[in-house]
């Protein structure tokens, strides 16, 4: 239903699908993290596009090391490893910005079935 609705929006928006899942997953989705807890980042000469390596970043703070800039930035979780609450909050995220460009979605008591499938089977 994710990739559905990102669909829809990259449409409504004049976009890519994958555009329209980064901003989103941006947006709703969560940091990547260690096995540790640990928030997960990247550090990139700041002549490189991070899209071309990972498509879900975001950008902190740039640092000049040895007179070259870099850029860091923090990774977010790529969808096929969240978890049931994790993608619930992003489909959440992706149905309100649906809503506010004037995209159908689902009625709530479908979304809501849905959402209980999920949760069996992350079970």
């Amino acid at each position: 239903y994710f990739h559905l609705l990102a669909n829809k929006i990259a449409q409504a928006i004049g976009t890519s699908e994958d555009e329209a899942k980064a901003e989103l997953v941006c947006s709703y989705g969560v940091y990547a993290r260690d096995e540790e807890g640990g928030l997960i980042g990247i550090k990139l000469p700041s002549s490189v596009n991070p899209q071309t390596i990972y498509p879900y970043t975001k950008f902190i703070e740039s640092r000049m090391e040895n007179g070259k800039e870099f850029r860091c930035y923090l990774l977010y979780k790529r969808t096929r490893y969240m978890d049931t609450a994790e993608m619930a909050r992003l489909i959440d995220g992706a149905i309100y910005e649906a809503k506010e460009l004037g995209i159908e979605t689902d009625p709530p008591e479908k979304i809501a079935k849905l959402k209980s499938l999920w949760e069996r089977e992350d079970k």
